[in-house]
């Protein structure tokens, strides 16, 4: 919204337009004041708010008047939420928070590492999130606001039997066989063209690896790197 612009001030110089001028310059301040209301969720948009509240019903103070669409409001959480969230905002009222995606927030979208950006869409709260990368025994991962997880590792195959491996972070599929995309690769200082590497008994936690010669189908030790793709929400 723009301001209105003001009228033309009062000069002292011309008397015979003073009074006159001066009460509609006094009369537009209202005008200025509603237009900067309209427009004051917007220009707090993304200004760190007051937190409250609890993890799944999340009160927050901007010392704004109003909502507005398109109005952004930042805070860093205290604790993750563990499922469905709702927002109010300035004691607006209780309104739902949904992911980029337009889902329910799953637990954990709400991180306590990082601020969380939500956006007033007229109707509820879209919340973003920052990239999330994580580094364990398994390997690593990164989590995205579109529900997309990505897990990266290694594991060292058996000659005499398949060995398992775990994922980074666990994938959420109704079927994991089919929801996971799974690429597998071989470091070996020799005959790297004429190994195969195999995976089999895939859940959404991890999977069975075993590594081959091409040839003679004799299972064989080396180290065989994984790259799965999938979802978390």
């Amino acid at each position: 919204m723009a301001i209105t612009p003001p009228p033309t001030p009062p000069n002292t110089g011309n008397p015979a337009q003073l009074e006159e001028r001066a009460d509609a310059f006094f009369g537009w301040f209202p005008t200025f004041v509603a237009d900067y209301n309209g427009d004051l969720p917007l220009l707090r948009g993304k200004t760190y708010a007051t937190r409250g509240g609890t993890a799944n019903a999340i009160t927050l103070s901007t010392g704004g008047v109003e909502l507005a669409t398109g109005m952004q409001v930042r805070w860093r959480a205290s604790a993750a939420n563990t499922g469905p969230v709702t927002i109010n905002v300035d004691g607006q009222g209780a309104m739902e928070a949904r992911t980029i995606t337009n889902v329910a927030l799953p637990a954990g979208y709400i991180r306590t590492d990082a601020d969380t950006v939500a956006t007033y869409d007229g109707t509820r709260w879209i919340v973003d999130r920052q990239i999330e990368s994580g580094i364990n025994a398994n390997g690593a991962f990164q989590r995205t606001a579109d529900g997309t997880l990505l897990c990266w590792g290694f594991v060292t195959s058996s000659s005499t039997a398949e060995t398992a491996a775990t994922f980074p972070a666990a994938f959420v599929a109704s079927n994991a066989a089919s929801e996971i995309m799974v690429s597998l690769g071989v470091n070996s200082s020799s005959e790297t063209f004429a190994i195969t590497a195999r995976f089999t008994g895939m859940t959404t936690t991890g999977m069975s690896v075993s590594a081959f010669r091409a040839l003679t189908e004799a299972r064989i030790s080396v180290r065989v790197t994984f790259i799965a793709v999938g979802r978390w929400y």
